[in-house]
């Protein structure tokens, strides 16, 4: 059941609350704090970005094309419109030979000319964009890199946003891969944008965004794409929303990578902790209270970026205001997440937590997440270097990070990932994106369940066996029938 997360006061009296879930998740699929209900299927909406753009980056394509870093991170963005936006959107399409009129979505004004961003304390500082257009889209930068990979696998930019084409089959199978969902679990939507967007449990999308923070045993392709795109966002942050966002001052730290969505959604990825976090708010009501919401998150993990935590405080102005402009209450984040002790012990050497207010009896054991194989193809990765070694000494100072890794020889840094993966709920198997892996499933169907008169428009293989996809409007009868 979610829990309150942000209450409203109206002098001294509470006139609204927020209920939400958060769920934090180390990247070997530990259930390491939560509040509310982490299980809740939840659509990632734009969070979805950094993972949306990997196929992109693996097939190469920036390269092909030159694009810089600036351009690779509105690639991942919800940018707001502003000139500093166009510009780098425009010279995505001069490199690539795109046109805006491509794009499926309707022309629209820019974010930075909305009232979101006069409730930004330095908001009058962004400059939009007059008119409108489909570059100043939020997701206009996400489309870019969908028609690139479309172009690229099909010889034409058209049917991108088709959840049956070769690009949203590839995007399916690396969140499948990260969050390790099977794709059939993975409940499909339409995003505001018209592409399609994905719902799983939340405690699965903090894991994708986990292996974002920390992808140790992923192909190095993938390692090495996702490791990229992380550091273009650092060094861009102004790219994924606008200048003196939460997500700008978040994404400035190279050990933090922040993306939200609409509705209500925010995700976030720590490098140092090998943590994902995902936010979802029951209300969809975020946007204003993202600064305060994530910094309360990040002092209950006593975080060490001090700086940061009180600029997020301050990012919106959380002061309610009555029509004469006159100060009538206030907005604060009020909630504790409940934190696995021995999270606190491993990190600090069994030192105890400045603030915990945790009950342990609240703390629930975690599901094994199951892994989705397939024994046709190669979907399976069996490493040799992530073969358990025989001799290994798992007291050994091998569980240590140490600050620059690459410094040790091949070997040492394959025994330390063996160990790693032989602690990981994930195994030494891991499911790699695959085309053939991929089918739609309508989320008011059963795949596994019979449907007696539903009319089925495809049938799809998977993991040796049919799924087949049903007309949802046929399918809604057909539950009345039974």
């Amino acid at each position: 059941m979610a829990e309150i997360l942000v209450k409203e006061y109206r002098g001294d009296v509470v006139e609204n609350v927020h209920y939400g879930s958060i769920a934090i998740v180390s990247s070997t699929g530990e259930t390491i704090a939560y509040t509310g209900d982490i299980e809740r299927q939840t659509y990632m909406r734009s969070a979805s970005k950094p993972i949306q753009v990997l196929p992109t980056l693996l097939a190469g394509l920036h390269k092909k094309y030159n694009l810089n870093e600036e351009e690779v991170t509105i690639c991942n963005s919800s940018h707001w419109g502003s000139n500093h936006h166009i510009y780098v959107l425009q010279s995505i399409m001069e490199k690539t030979g795109l046109k805006e009129e491509d794009m499926i979505m309707n022309p629209t004004i820019s974010t930075s000319a909305t009232p979101l961003a006069d409730k930004l304390a330095l908001g009058s500082k962004l400059n939009p964009v007059e008119g409108k257009s489909r570059l100043q889209h939020c997701c206009s930068g996400k489309h870019l890199s969908l028609m690139m990979l479309q172009r690229e696998l099909t010889g034409k930019v058209t049917g991108y946003q088709l959840p049956d084409s070769p690009v949203q089959k590839q995007i399916i199978s690396f969140l499948s891969m990260l969050s390790q969902t099977p794709t059939y679990r993975i409940s499909l939507g339409i995003d505001g944008c018209g592409v399609p967007v994905f719902a799983l449990p939340m405690r699965n999308i903090a894991l994708a965004y986990a292996k974002l923070a920390d992808p140790f045993n992923l192909p190095d392709d993938i390692r090495e794409a996702i490791t990229y795109n992380f550091d273009c966002i650092n060094k861009n942050p102004e790219k994924i929303n606008d200048y003196f966002t939460p997500s700008y001052y978040v994404n400035k730290n190279p050990d933090l990578l922040m993306k939200d969505g609409s509705r209500g959604v925010i995700c976030m990825a720590i490098r140092s902790r090998k943590l994902g976090i995902v936010i979802k708010l029951e209300d969809g009501w975020s946007d204003e209270y993202q600064g305060i919401i994530v910094a309360r998150i990040l002092e209950q993990l006593q975080y060490d970026d001090k700086e940061l935590i009180e600029q997020l405080k301050k990012t919106y102005n959380t002061k309610i205001y009555n029509d004469c402009k006159d100060e009538v209450g206030h907005a604060e984040a009020d909630f504790d997440i409940h934190i696995e002790q021995s999270y606190f012990d491993e990190l600090f050497g069994n030192a105890e937590p400045e603030e915990d207010d945790s009950d342990e009896s609240d703390i629930e054991d975690t599901d094994e997440i199951s892994v989705a194989r397939n024994s046709d193809t190669d979907s399976t990765i069996e490493d040799e270097d992530m073969n358990e070694p025989e001799d290994i000494d798992e007291d050994s100072e091998a569980d240590n990070d140490i600050e620059d890794e690459e410094q040790l020889s091949a070997e040492e840094r394959a025994r330390r990932r063996a160990i790693r993966d032989r602690r990981s709920i994930l195994g030494q198997n891991v499911v790699l994106p695959s085309s053939n892996q991929t089918f739609i499933q309508n989320p008011m169907t059963d795949p596994m369940r019979p449907v007696k008169s539903a009319k089925v428009i495809s049938t799809i293989q998977n993991n040796d066996a049919e799924f087949e996809v049903f007309d949802r409007e046929d399918n809604e009868d057909n539950k009345k029938q039974e």
